[in-house]
């Protein structure tokens, strides 16, 4: 079964603008009313939709030069693209979350709820396990280890 057109839209923002880091497909992406409910720790507010956005993979790609996202699932209702994603990144960049860089690799996930409008992301609430990514990053605990697949399911 072929992707929905909103999931591609999404597809596009982690491949494109978070695992490439090109800012340059931020304006076909996201609508200009966008609001970012949860916006990660560190970003200017008040700035442009481009500029809010583009500080996204800036920060992250910023502290982790070898950052990768990879889309577990996602489900798509109502316009509304929820989201469940794996991010790793070995902390060897720029500070992030008032740590220095470690060194360290890093394993977390993040659930997201996207709303598309006329092919664009208008909206966007979020949960990043910023507490597990924080505590591998001062080494009090190991990468978390993906999940199976369904796992807890059946």
């Amino acid at each position: 079964m072929a992707e929905s057109a909103n999931k591609q839209v999404y597809r596009r923002f982690v491949e494109e603008v978070i695992n490439r880091g090109d800012i340059s497909v931020i304006d076909e992406l996201f609508h200009p009313g966008y609001t970012d409910h949860t916006a990660p720790p560190g970003l200017p507010p008040g700035t442009s939709v481009h500029d809010q956005v583009a500080g996204i993979p800036h920060l992250f790609r910023g502290a982790f030069p070898d950052l990768k996202f990879t889309i577990e699932s996602m489900v798509e209702q109502d316009g509304w693209v929820g989201t469940r994603v794996q991010g790793e990144g070995t902390h060897t960049g720029a500070p992030f979350m008032g740590l220095e860089p470690s060194g360290r690799k890093a394993v977390w996930s993040s659930f997201g709820m996207f709303r598309i409008q006329d092919g664009k992301i208008i909206e966007h609430y979020g949960q990043p396990d910023l507490l597990g990514l924080r505590e591998q990053l001062e080494g009090k605990s190991s990468p978390a280890q993906p999940a199976a697949p369904n796992a807890g399911e059946g």
